[in-house]
């Protein structure tokens, strides 16, 4: 294959994948003593038995360094009202240290994992597989504690769509 079929292929697909709607999360870890965070849009649950989710991350990213060093992880999905906390962990280069500076987040009940205080739902995790797949590693993870925002019965979720930020009706 010719590198401008390839060039034009990736631009089609990244095109076409910007028309899956998608829920906006954070993932987050300590590493060390420092909390680490990123914007996610590219997670998803994989089994209800045991309860399993995975998501993808960028194979050459601290995070993605951070998680390797880490046992637990924790994905916040964020509410409509939180998309400057979804800006802000989404812009590249971010100081290794203070991501989650000015956040309100408290601590997962089992390993301490810091969650985004609000978010419609959040999940705690406990590694268990990292898949390496073309420049992103698919970090699985068995779900040990689970719970939701204070007010996400009448929160709406925050969503990309076609690049920008939106979000659909209450239940």
């Amino acid at each position: 294959m010719d590198r401008t079929h390839e060039d034009s292929l990736i631009e089609r697909y990244r095109e076409l994948s910007d028309d899956i709607a998608a829920a906006v999360a954070v993932v987050s870890a300590k590493r060390r003593n420092a909390l680490h965070a990123i914007t996610v849009d590219s997670f998803l649950d994989v089994s209800y038995d045991p309860p399993t989710m995975a998501v993808s991350i960028y194979g050459g990213s601290r995070m993605m360094e951070t998680l390797e060093m880490t046992e637990h992880f924790a994905i916040s999905v964020l509410n409509s009202s939180q998309r400057d906390i979804s800006e802000r962990l989404g812009t590249p280069g971010q100081p290794l240290y203070g991501a989650l500076k000015g956040i309100d987040t408290f601590p997962a009940p089992h390993s301490g994992q810091p969650l985004i205080a609000d978010a419609v739902a959040w999940f705690e995790l406990r590694t268990t597989e990292i898949l390496q797949v073309a420049t992103h590693s698919l970090v699985v993870g068995e779900v040990v504690a689970m719970g939701a925002g204070t007010d996400s019965s009448r929160s709406t979720p925050l969503l990309r769509w076609r690049k920008a930020y939106g979000t659909i009706g209450r239940r």
